[in-house]
């Protein structure tokens, strides 16, 4: 039974599993665990074996279906379920045939998991570099020429939060022949985004940092031109006419209608299913827009404050709202801040040489307060 939580108010620390002493900033790294999804779990997992039916193997997924596809836009035949964001990245390498001789247009630093489908294929990695005024779409508008064959590019940089505009890409993209495929892990969720806008090919997700689901379950979503491409392995569950147990016997040689044939073996696993479902049930209902407001107080006032201590985030113009990057001293030890802001049971990830900073709905202005006392302690000590 689907439970909604529109009404639910911000912060929402009450609904997570997050002792009273922990400031939890790092769902970049990892969403904190929601109460209702870890009972979703334990529901699942004592099930009796006599419930567990043909349709308990599909309906779940059906259902994420419907929610990740509510999420970006699209159709809920569009989406495939796979057990990582750079499973979903080759699937769609070949389904589109990418190769020798193609060029791919990518961020320079982005994660590897957008990178490595590509080069592995022999595909050549265009990287566009870091600009100094955080204006990454002119970046990769300004590289972008006829010689691409794809851009594969994220909705946000995941080290500081800087942002993409996928739409101007998109546009740009399609208009010297190239394909999109798109990574929206750091903000799928907290960002709006609408495929019918942006226009992709393929679109993939985690679902275990801002969705709030387990790890092992990510989203894969093919545009309806992109749904006839041949499946990375020969799972039985991707083939016409499986929910028939009946007839498993019978060898179905014809693959599943829509991008449900790029389902990943095992995928159908009841107990991810039920979690995965239940935490993408609280994202959609509590609201991108809500999430995306909520952690835009949060960031702006961290920006601000951060700039008195001598640390810089990202323009505003060009900063995520749920996704900001604190930019370190140069010459500073990275190691040393983590360790001073643990022992103030504060946490954030460093990455490059920023202090990224993730704000979702349990937080709060005392833990950016924490934070900054956290900052502010640690610059004293390395002068």
């Amino acid at each position: 039974m689907s439970v909604s939580y529109p009404d639910l108010e911000l912060p929402a620390r009450g609904m997570f599993d997050l002792p009273g002493d922990v400031a939890w900033l790092n769902s970049a790294y990892l969403g904190a665990r929601a109460k209702p999804v870890a009972e979703a779990v334990t529901k699942a997992v004592n099930r009796p074996l006599s419930e567990v039916t043909a349709p308990s193997f599909f309906s779940p997924g059906d259902r994420i279906r419907e929610l990740v596809a509510f999420l970006v836009g699209g159709d809920a035949e569009g989406v495939a379920l796979v057990p990582s964001a750079s499973y979903g990245v080759a699937t769609a390498a070949s389904a589109l045939g990418v190769g020798d001789g193609d060029r791919v247009l990518m961020l320079e630093e982005q994660f590897p998991a957008m990178v490595y489908p590509w080069t592995e294929r022999g595909a050549e990695p265009v990287f566009v570099k870091r600009p100094p005024d955080d204006d990454w779409t002119a970046a990769v508008l300004d590289r972008l020429d006829e010689t691409i064959s794809v851009v594969s590019a994220p909705a946000c940089h995941w080290t500081d939060g800087t942002r993409v505009d996928l739409e101007r890409v998109g546009r740009a993209t399609r208009a010297v022949g190239a394909r999109v495929v798109l990574d929206v892990s750091q903000s799928l969720g907290m960002a709006t985004f609408d495929v019918e806008k942006v226009r992709p090919d393929f679109v993939v997700s985690v679902g275990y940092k801002w969705l709030l689901g387990p790890p092992g379950l990510c989203y894969l979503w093919a545009s309806p031109e992109n749904r006839e491409g041949r499946p990375l392995d020969a799972n039985w569950m991707a083939r016409a006419g499986s929910d028939d147990f009946s007839r498993v016997n019978e060898y179905r040689w014809e693959l599943a209608e829509g991008a449900r044939r790029y389902d990943a073996g095992q995928t159908w696993n009841l107990w991810l299913a039920e979690a995965a479902g239940c935490a993408l049930e609280i994202v959609s209902s509590v609201g991108t827009d809500r999430l995306a407001a909520h952690s835009r107080g949060l960031t702006d006032y961290l920006a601000e404050e951060a700039a008195a201590l001598g640390l810089t985030a990202p323009r505003s113009e060009f900063r995520s709202a749920h996704l900001a990057g604190l930019r370190l001293p140069e010459g500073a030890d990275p190691r040393s801040l983590v360790t001073e802001l643990a022992s103030r049971s504060v946490y954030v990830s460093v990455r490059g040489n920023s202090v990224r900073v993730s704000a979702h709905m349990w937080n709060t202005r005392e833990d950016m307060d924490r934070l900054l006392q956290g900052l502010a302690a640690w610059l004293k000590e390395s002068r």
